[in-house]
């Protein structure tokens, strides 16, 4: 955001975003899927490209089913917007899952256990295998906490070099 952007952005009553929404988005990472937040409102608006290209292109509403016209909407405001109301928060490529694992495994305290899942993560089909093993383990639940919370740390710092005020 540059400061034209930022100065714009401060004219509006900013809405702090709830923490665990946009942890949620992260969490789904769902591909052909954008992400915007509101800063007026701080609701977090998920659309498919589907959605999101048939706002750009025009395309009349009466052709969607009635549960994708709402989301079409959405599109067309974030397109046309001239406020600078919606930041885009499609921050599936920034986050990197694998890297997670790799320093999740490196935290394990079993030498074995460590090695075995390391072996585990390479090459075609690693986070299944991955899956499989912190299961055989009985590690899953530190996984998923340890996800969690770098997830958590990732948004935050998102959120602050955005300037986006979040709600715990």
């Amino acid at each position: 955001m540059n400061t034209k952007e930022g100065a714009k952005v401060n004219m509006h009553k900013m809405k702090p975003v709830k923490l665990d929404d946009l942890v949620g988005e992260i969490e789904m990472q769902i591909d052909d899927t954008l992400t915007f937040i509101n800063i007026t409102s701080g609701e977090v608006i998920t659309l498919t490209r589907e959605e999101y290209s048939a706002a750009e292109d025009e395309k009349p509403l009466d052709k969607f089913p009635e549960w994708q016209k709402e989301n079409i909407e959405k599109a067309i405001r974030i397109i046309e917007d001239e406020d600078e109301i919606y930041v885009d928060f499609t921050l599936k490529n920034d986050f990197n899952e694998y890297e997670i694992i790799e320093d999740f495994i490196g935290t394990l305290e079993d030498g074995d256990i460590r090695e075995e899942l390391f072996e585990a993560i390479q090459g075609r089909g690693a986070f299944r295998r991955f899956k499989d093993g912190i299961i055989e383990h009985g590690v899953d639940k530190l996984w998923y906490k340890y996800k969690k919370s770098k997830i958590k740390d990732f948004v935050i710092e998102w959120c602050k070099d955005n300037d986006i005020e979040i709600q715990e």
